[in-house]
């Protein structure tokens, strides 16, 4: 006996049908009993639901007035297939990596399953704590096949990444017809702001993929001269190109290859925003904005330049009827360093003086010092901080307070605290800048020094922040790094709580951590020709790799993706907004045992050696709302390149 639903033909039949089922009727075709009506749906004048047999079902479905008889989906959903978004992502159950050490995916021949791969970043911001979906494992954990629902895509959003250029033809960045979603702001941005111009003086040719393009020499012409344009934009500003911009030289140009790109980061970090399998926003418009550690000799000055020009001036969307936003991912920052054996003039917490490079811990600042890790290749200590130039600042505020750009960037990876506000005890610290022998600008820091342990003078983390204006908001989102091992209760420490999470030992922590995002062996796409970034061999390209990727740098375009869906349902949303999402309903603030502060008392010295100390950082770690099929309703001066640092460049650090 099982439920079945059946419908008459006409509502004036319901009453004939259901009495003869549920009375003892001898009429042909109705079984030669009472039915019982487990549901009789009395909001439907056709519908109901009865206990039969599979023959008395079958005959009754040969009755005139009966329209059509079934097993009810109610009571038989085993029987029926589950409903699945709009947007099919992944053909089946996709096999999430987190580990990508003793649990990695094939060096050599993956199996066809991998072509349904991905990082365990897009799982982890779907749930609200670990145990919803990896339970009580603990340590590196293997791979697991598990289901990722969406329903927002990053659909008609700009997608920045502010990096060292993006391969093109990487088959993260392929649309369902086969083009790349990926353009570039100095030879793409001026056709997609000023198309009539190019459309009418037959400036235009026909890409290999069928995409509409423009010459080199036109788009270049168009930033650096007003008469190069249409008339609505022959006023704007120009800026100058370098001559050896290309497109190989910015997107990589081929199959596979890496030509003249110099570092496959920047196409790691818009795996992890906007890539088909590995980003949150697997629909955005990706766009490459390269200025860090680059092959196009572009400046962090002209990057912000070349950005606002093209955030204000883009055109309306004519299918949503807005400007599509913009959101910029920057996993880069720059560094100060010291030697080993150089003298360090500081000041802590009002206190100043000076140490030795290398001395022993025996105080505060010592302390502070010896937990700082070193980015900066042949130096002792490094940290993050300020860019050193007005001009860059300037140039940077401008931009952000000129069009409602929304800007993500990385933590950094030196194990820092980062206070944040006037009333920070480490607004004003600061350290002699040995290594470069620079100074910053300001006045509140004396020659020699910059500054040290606040967000505040940090670039690009302190972007768009003006203490004059409102002290109290911080526009840009600072993001730290979580390690992907889950603790054992000896690992990373003795006594650590069991099945807790953890921030990366190198991710620079303290109040000025918006918010946390998966980071360490996230699996993101690599750089054919670039060895560190040529790990893991792609199932439905040849020739196509991706790679283990890791640091701060990780976790910035993770939330870069989350931004974008916030902004795909509410496309008009402020700074502030978004901020204020980010610290809602972007995030989940997890319990005190399920994310690990080794050392919570600042007055001694493990509170600033100790690799796992959140340093007054909150427990939010990004949360993905829309991962569900329904969607939701969410509330709304220097132009040298060698004291920048890129925030996360494959970091080796272990806890195994």
């Amino acid at each position: 006996m099982k439920r079945y639903t059946l419908s008459v033909t006409s509502p004036e039949y319901w009453s004939e049908i259901h009495e003869a089922l549920i009375v003892d009727s001898n009429q042909d075709g109705i079984p030669d009993r009472k039915v019982t009506c487990s549901n009789c749906k009395s909001f439907s004048p056709t519908r109901s639901t009865y206990e039969l047999t599979e023959e008395e079902a079958t005959e009754i479905a040969k009755h005139p007035k009966v329209q059509w008889i079934e097993l009810s989906p109610e009571d038989n959903p085993g029987y029926y297939p589950n409903p699945s978004p709009a947007s099919k992502r992944f053909s089946d159950d996709v096999k999430i990596y987190r580990d990508l050490g003793t649990n990695a995916p094939s060096q050599l021949n993956p199996p066809l399953s991998d072509l349904n791969r991905t990082n365990w970043a897009m799982k982890r911001v779907g749930i609200d704590t670990n145990g919803d979906f990896y339970g009580t494992s603990t340590g590196n954990i293997a791979s697991v096949n598990g289901n990722l629902d969406f329903s927002l895509t990053g659909k008609n959003i700009d997608i920045i990444i502010q990096d060292s250029g993006i391969l093109a033809s990487h088959p993260e960045f392929l649309d369902g017809t086969g083009k790349s979603r990926v353009r570039d702001i100095v030879l793409d941005g001026p056709y997609y702001i000023d198309k009539s111009y190019f459309d009418s003086n037959n400036l235009t040719f026909t890409r290999p993929d069928g995409r509409v393009g423009i010459a080199t020499t036109a788009a270049e012409e168009w930033w650096e001269d007003g008469s190069k344009r249409s008339g609505t934009y022959s006023s704007i500003g120009t800026i100058a190109i370098p001559s050896g911009y290309t497109e190989a030289k910015a997107m990589g140009v081929g199959v596979g290859t890496a030509n003249s790109l110099t570092s496959g980061h920047g196409t790691a970090c818009a795996s992890l925003a906007a890539g088909k399998n590995f980003g949150l926003a697997f629909e955005a418009n990706i766009w490459n904005m390269p200025g860090i550690a680059d092959a196009v000799s572009l400046t962090p000055i002209q990057n912000y330049e070349l950005m606002n020009i093209f955030n204000l001036y883009k055109p309306v969307n004519t299918t949503t009827g807005v400007k599509n936003p913009t959101v910029i991912n920057g996993s880069w920052g720059y560094q100060a360093a010291f030697a080993s054996n150089s003298t360090v003039s500081y000041k802590f917490r009002g206190s100043t003086g000076t140490f030795t490079g290398n001395a022993s811990v025996t105080d505060q600042v010592t302390a502070m010092k010896d937990g700082l890790n070193n980015q900066v290749t042949g130096a002792y200590r490094s940290w993050s901080t300020s860019s050193r130039s007005n001009s860059t600042d300037v140039a940077g505020n401008e931009m952000m307070t000129g069009g409602n750009i929304h800007y993500v960037a990385a933590a950094g990876n030196n194990n820092q605290r980062l206070g944040i506000g006037t009333a920070d005890p480490d607004r004003l610290n600061y350290m002699s800048d040995n290594y470069y022998s620079t100074t910053d600008p300001r006045s509140e820091f004396p020659s020699g020094t910059v500054p040290c342990n606040h967000r505040d003078w940090m670039t690009p983390q302190g972007l768009g922040f003006n203490e004059n204006v409102d002290p109290n908001f911080h526009p840009t989102i600072c993001v730290g790094a979580m390690e992907e091992y889950v603790s054992d209760g000896s690992t990373p420490y003795s006594g650590a709580d069991v099945l807790a999470e953890f921030k990366a030992s190198y991710s620079n922590n303290g109040p000025g951590i918006d918010v946390w995002a998966p980071a360490d062996e996230t699996l993101a796409a690599g750089l054919t020709g670039d060895s560190d970034y040529e790990d893991f061999p792609r199932v439905d390209k040849t020739h196509f790799f991706d790679t283990n990727f890791n640091g701060t740098s990780a976790a910035a375009p993770v939330v870069t993706g989350l931004v974008a869906l916030y902004l795909e349902a509410n496309p008009t949303a402020s700074q502030k907004q978004v901020k204020d999402f980010i610290g809602d309903q972007g995030s989940v603030k997890v319990a005190n045992s399920l994310y690990l502060d080794q050392y919570s008392n600042d007055a001694t010295t493990t509170y600033w050696t100790g690799s796992y100390n959140l340093r007054g950082a909150s427990r939010r770690i990004a949360r993905d709302l829309s991962a569900t099929s329904i969607k939701p309703a969410i509330k709304g001066g220097f132009t040298g390149t060698k004291h920048l640092s890129i925030t996360g460049s494959n970091l080796s650090i272990k806890h195994k």
